[in-house]
C-alpha cells in the first residue's frame, strides 16, 4: 500500500516517464511518446532515480512498483 507521502514523492509527468519505461521504452522513445525530447526524458529519470534513492532504471521500476506508483 503506497505510504501517506507517494503522491508528492514524484511528479506526474516522473511517473509518466518511469511507466513508458517500465514498458522497456527507450529513452527516445520515452520522449516520442510524451512528445519532449531525449535529454528531457533523462532529466525526468535522474530526478526520480534521485528521490527514490536508486541508481538506474531498473531500480527505480522495482521501487515503483513496491511503492505502488505503476499502478
Amino acid at each position: 500500500m503506497p505510504s501517506t507521502t507517494t503522491p508528492t514523492l514524484l511528479s506526474a509527468r516522473e511517473v509518466e516517464v518511469l511507466r513508458a519505461c517500465s514498458r522497456g521504452l527507450r529513452n527516445q522513445e520515452v520522449g516520442d511518446q510524451l512528445a519532449v525530447t531525449e535529454g528531457t526524458v533523462k532529466g525526468h529519470l535522474v530526478s526520480v532515480y534521485r528521490k527514490l534513492n536508486v541508481r538506474n532504471r531498473t531500480g527505480a521500476v522495482a521501487k515503483a512498483r513496491q511503492m505502488g506508483l505503476l499502478g
